[in-house]
């Protein structure tokens, strides 16, 4: 329609405008207004604040205010931080700024030359990922198209800049099936509601509906999984933490088994979350489907 396309190009350029503006400042100046905007829109206007301090009472009941305070504040940041490497940040400086552990698990998975899902989440910068071509790792990431095509369109070309491929999620699992053939890596969030179509299971205390889709494909064309993800350390620099397969052969294609697996994967991002939860993305809605967290 005409007015949706007049109101993405005034979006777009609004944000191509202040892209530009902040481009304008130094590295540091850009950073700490990012870090306002996002303390003053999340923290402050209140933007998805009541849904993030809800999901953390009913996860971590023990912890106090302050401390539930003290997370919140840092996931804002984190995000902020995650825009200016997202949008502001050269691939050169953005490959400087990583560290990777765990990078045998990765070359061991590979070596069945199947292909490999990372079970990965909206956990520290998970957009970093991008720049992982650059060390050597072929990575493919599944991404839902956004309402404005424009912005969209801007955001893959970014995505795909050093070689990472997106893939469609409409288009599914041709595409996916694809990359495998190629033994490449396929990024899949595993943290996403799945509404009536996924399985209700425990994730951090409370029911969770999950998408199948890690499981089904792992168990049905037997690729190994390895859980991944992106920490942003206490110095700013991103931790790339990769842990070992998982892969179950002797498993069937069945409901059941994708529990199994799906149980395997939840305990690796939980320990992490646990450890780390500031690095969650405790805005998120993860439980909508199955338990009313905000109640």
């Amino acid at each position: 329609m005409p007015n949706k396309q007049i109101q993405n190009k005034i979006e777009y350029l609004g944000f191509r405008i202040a892209i530009a503006g902040l481009k304008l400042l130094p590295a540091k100046a850009a950073k700490s207004v990012l870090k306002g905007l996002f303390w003053f829109g999340g923290w402050v206007i209140g933007i998805r604040k009541y849904v993030a301090l809800k999901q953390l009472s009913k996860v971590y009941p023990d912890k106090s205010k302050k401390e539930k305070a003290e997370i919140v504040k840092k996931l804002y940041r984190n995000m902020a931080l995650t825009v200016y490497e997202s949008y502001l940040m050269d691939d050169d400086t953005l490959y400087k700024n990583i560290r990777i552990q765990g990078k045998e698990y990765i070359d061991n998975a590979l070596s069945l030359n199947r292909g490999v899902i990372f079970a990965t989440a909206h956990y520290g910068n998970w957009e970093a990922a991008r720049i992982l071509p650059k060390a050597g790792i072929p990575i493919s990431g599944i991404a839902k198209p956004q309402r404005n095509t424009l912005f969209d369109n801007y955001t893959n070309a970014i995505r795909e800049r050093c070689g990472m491929r997106i893939i469609n999620m409409k288009r599914g699992l041709r595409d996916i099936i694809h990359e495998f053939k190629e033994n490449r890596i396929v990024a899949i969030l595993i943290d996403q509601n799945a509404g009536s179509s996924g399985l209700v299971m425990d994730f951090l205390g409370f029911p969770a509906s999950h998408w199948k889709g890690v499981a089904k494909l792992s168990l049905r064309y037997k690729i190994p999984i390895v859980p991944s993800f992106a920490r942003r350390a206490e110095d700013d620099r991103i931790q790339f933490e990769f842990f070992p397969p998982i892969l179950h052969e002797e498993l069937e294609d069945t409901e059941e088994n994708y529990k199994i697996v799906l149980e395997e994967v939840d305990k690796i991002l939980e320990n992490q979350i646990h450890k780390h939860p500031e690095q969650w993305f405790w805005v998120h809605l993860r439980w909508k489907h199955s338990y009313n967290m905000l109640a």
